[in-house]
């Protein structure tokens, strides 16, 4: 590996609570357990706050050059929590050179969990979504297209409330008289994982418990024949319908909503 690479390597780490974005802020350090860092080694810093970091969050928008690291015990950077589980643990910091901004707000516009990984200060100085970051093809974006290409109405990234403190959020909702399809784009890096199948498939449970119809595309399939995934999405919207004794009227449908 060339050094260059190395010092243009950005990873990006995950911010969790307020309390620690204001360290990375004022104190200019990040910490990662030491049985969690990672092999590679990198030239930059970029931080992905959560959503219940408040308007910032669910995005990145800091970055800064590694300058130093060392070792040190969680119990000495933060003696004001010395009964959490992991205060005696040995913690790898980050020593951070000049806080800066990104160019653009980096937006996690998707469901996609965010972890540690790497990007290029190429790619983190010019992204606007997570997605970029790491070269993951714009599923939901080709599949949007193409359900407005055919006329079908969809809402986008939409809210399904279970609970008070808990909800789905659909990558399209198709709404139409009697039905309801829930469309989903699988990028198959993550969705491939075995834990994530798992959770797929309770939350496609949940939802044909609650009346929906739910179809999922692989990213191969979207890539290869988004106009054929879109062509499914429709005959399961008038298959709905027939057995509900409802009409389709594509043309009517895509104008009154």
């Amino acid at each position: 590996i060339k050094l260059n690479e190395v010092k243009e390597r950005v990873l990006i780490g995950v911010v969790r609570r307020k309390k620690d974005l204001r360290i990375i802020l004022k104190e200019h350090y990040y910490r990662i357990p030491l049985r969690r860092c990672p092999v590679q080694r990198f030239g930059y810093l970029a931080f992905y706050e959560v959503s219940r970091l408040g308007e910032e969050g669910k995005s990145i928008n800091y970055y800064a050059r590694l300058k130093t690291k060392s070792e040190v015990r969680r119990i000495e950077l933060l003696p004001d929590e010395p009964e959490h589980p992991r205060a005696e643990e040995i913690y790898h910091v980050y020593h951070l050179g000049r806080i800066q901004r990104t160019p653009k707000r980096i937006e996690n516009r998707s469901r996609r969990r965010v972890s540690f990984g790497f990007t290029t200060r190429e790619k983190l100085l010019h992204s606007e979504e997570i997605s970029q970051l790491f070269d993951i093809p714009p599923l939901e974006d080709i599949m949007a297209k193409e359900l407005k290409r055919q006329k079908i109405q969809a809402y986008r990234e939409y809210p399904l409330r279970l609970a008070k403190t808990y909800r789905y959020r659909l990558d399209f909702a198709i709404i139409y008289q009697k039905s309801k399809i829930a469309v989903e784009c699988d990028n198959e890096k993550w969705h491939g994982r075995p834990s994530q199948k798992q959770k797929d498939r309770i939350r496609d449970n949940t939802l044909r418990r609650m009346g929906w119809t739910v179809l999922r595309f692989k990213g191969k399939e979207i890539l290869k024949n988004v106009s054929g995934c879109v062509d499914r999405v429709e005959k399961a919207l008038k298959r709905n319908l027939l057995t509900k004794g409802v009409e389709y009227d594509k043309l009517q449908r895509n104008t009154k909503e």
